[in-house]
């Protein structure tokens, strides 16, 4: 509110607004460290899930692939086929995609510790979306992992 008075007041001000994702990246980057340093502690390697989206209903192995082996790069353990999910591209709400939905029972029933996906944007595009998510993974005490965290669009 006090920032549109200003932008009245003093129009030709030059103004930057903070990007979302940047502020989203630390959310996740410190709930990330919160949860695997707990972990640690109490002697047990972190348990993920593997998530992706599928295009033109191709299976996205490239995408489940490569979040194989960032999980095995940070010592986690990759769950097998029991802990990999996918939804066709589409569904802009993740709570509604039946994939997104099946990973956050694993996370709810203890199963899984977190889940590793490409890019923010296989969650959610939206900037609010996205932040609710966190905020999900983070009140159940798990976590999120991108391997590529800057990237918005692409392939892997």
């Amino acid at each position: 509110m006090e920032l549109q008075h200003e932008a009245r007041l003093y129009p030709d001000k030059v103004r930057i607004e903070s990007e979302p994702h940047t502020r989203l990246a630390a959310l996740r980057r410190d709930n990330l460290e919160q949860v695997i340093a707990r972990l640690r502690v109490q002697g047990r390697v972190p348990r993920v899930c593997r998530y992706a989206l599928s295009v033109g209903g191709h299976w996205p192995s490239n995408s489940l692939d490569a979040a194989a082996a960032f999980a095995v790069l940070n010592s986690w353990k990759v769950g097998g086929e029991k802990k990999t999910f996918t939804d066709h591209h589409g569904s802009p709400d993740p709570e509604l995609r039946a994939g997104w939905c099946e990973v956050r029972n694993q996370i709810r029933a203890g199963y899984a510790d977190g889940v590793v996906v490409t890019t923010t944007s296989v969650i959610s595009r939206n900037a609010d979306e996205y932040e609710r998510q966190l905020h999900w993974f983070h009140m159940h005490c798990a976590f999120v992992a991108v391997i590529a965290p800057t990237a918005y669009t692409g392939r892997l």
